[in-house]
């Protein structure tokens, strides 16, 4: 339904109140003849009463400027609890070892450019419950990750092992050849639950919150995305050892390898947000292991970032 349709029927509710106070306030003029009229008027509204059972009703749309001050509305959330989950969010993504550091040197197919390394959060969908005074709730709804790992050490992954397992890039003559991009994408379907204090839910715009909660996720996509420097030609997978293990043809530039590479099919990050008005600043720290146990190294996702657009 339309606002406009919206804004007339809970008009003609209002209205249909007061005319029936107006008939019973004004019983003397009951014996009037069907020619009889009277009319009652407000903003936007003229309702005209003709004889005993019979009205008409002129709404012009363009004058109710006030329709938001109407307590009937279902759009107005002034003074209502109202969290900080759904928006648009861009950030910066990365994960570290069991010892909180960014030391790889024993899965060197693992360091990555944090700076280009990306997050997309889309939260199309919130769900909000006060706790205590509109002021205290907690939040939940949808939203859906998209993470990007650029990763330098020109590494490809193999996805159809027991285990992660990636090798270094030869040409025929044996010279490593470096890769323009070389990016893990992983995207996951998310749910909240985060408690959140908020200091005035009357006006949001001059309002301070902050968040803590866990968000759960279960993996839909992953891929992994090469840019070579050049076509038309084989190229061999080559182990620690120096060896030359397989082979491929490189047809186009770009390659995308879609699979599973033993990730976690299933998340549980520690979410922290803290802000003002619509600045909305998040923090996430993963629960639970990147890769799943025994296939690949322990390491657990990190992501910050900013609110670019919140409703």
């Amino acid at each position: 339904m339309k606002r406009s349709g919206i804004i007339t029927l809970i008009l003609l509710i209002t209205a249909l109140f007061s005319l029936s106070g107006y008939a019973q306030e004004h019983k003397e003029h009951e014996h009037h003849s069907c020619g009889d009229s009277s009319e009652f008027k407000m903003q936007g509204v003229t309702i005209k009463k003709i004889g005993k059972d019979s009205m008409i009703v002129y709404v012009r749309t363009k004058d109710m400027t006030k329709w938001k001050e109407f307590p009937s509305n279902p759009f107005d959330r002034k003074g209502k609890y109202n969290g900080h989950w759904a928006g648009v969010e861009l950030g910066i993504n990365g994960y570290m070892n069991q010892n909180f550091n960014m030391n790889f040197n024993q899965y060197p197919y693992m360091n990555m450019n944090t700076g280009r390394s990306l997050v997309v959060n889309l939260n199309p969908f919130e769900f909000n419950v006060n706790i205590a005074k509109n002021k205290f709730g907690f939040t939940s709804g949808l939203g859906f990750q998209l993470s990007n790992y650029y990763l330098t050490g020109n590494y490809v992954w193999i996805p159809d092992s027991t285990q992660l397992v990636a090798y270094k890039v030869q040409d025929a003559n044996r010279n490593y050849i470096g890769l323009r991009q070389d990016k893990v994408f992983v995207s996951y379907l998310n749910i909240p639950l985060l408690f959140e204090f908020q200091t005035n839910p009357k006006c949001r715009l001059n309002s301070f919150h902050i968040s803590v909660g866990v968000i759960g996720g279960v993996r839909i996509c992953s891929y992994t995305k090469q840019i070579y420097n050049s076509i038309g030609q084989t190229d061999f997978l080559v182990d620690d050892k120096g060896n030359q293990v397989a082979s491929y043809y490189v047809g186009d530039k770009v390659v995308r390898s879609h699979g599973a590479y033993h990730l976690s099919p299933f998340k549980l990050d520690a979410s922290f947000r803290i802000g003002w008005s619509f600045l909305n600043l998040f923090a996430t720290y993963s629960l639970t292991p990147m890769f799943q146990d025994n296939q690949g190294p322990k390491l657990y996702p990190w992501a910050v970032g900013i609110t670019l657009l919140g409703w």
